[in-house]
């Protein structure tokens, strides 16, 4: 009785793990998928208009795209802010890479602020957001 509970278990975990790991990745589509997330820390310089922000790409088909939109509100700023930037050139080559993306012309202070990110390719398209804190280089 217990083989035959251990057999049935066994079986139920190979038929879900594939769809729990398609499922689990942000963004995934057909084989290769698409997902980013967004590094926790953003560095301002040139007294606050220029940001970069980092992110954790992972794509397939040759090139990719990637747009970040960050909003800053009080009490961090004076004057809610939001400003968005783009990096057309991620390498989608099916591994994990670091992309940088830069927001120019906005004027952020240091501390929190919400960052959205989205990235396009071949592969599919995918999300991510969350706070970031915002630090002088």
């Amino acid at each position: 009785m217990k083989r035959v509970r251990l057999l049935v278990l066994l079986g139920a975990i190979a038929i879900a793990l594939p769809f729990g790991l398609m499922h689990g990745v942000a963004g995934a589509t057909g084989g290769g998928g698409t997902s980013v997330s967004i590094k926790q820390y953003g560095d301002y310089n040139a007294f606050g208009t220029q940001l970069d922000v980092g992110l954790l790409v992972r794509c397939s088909g040759g090139m990719g795209l990637a747009e970040v939109t960050v909003t800053q509100d009080s009490p961090e700023t004076g004057i809610p802010t939001t400003g968005t930037g783009f990096n057309p050139a991620v390498v989608c080559d099916g591994r994990t890479h670091s992309v940088g993306v830069t927001i120019i012309g906005s004027v952020f202070d240091p501390g929190k602020a919400w960052a959205e990110a989205d990235v396009t390719a071949d592969s599919g398209d995918a999300h991510a957001q969350r706070w970031i804190t915002i630090q002088v280089v």
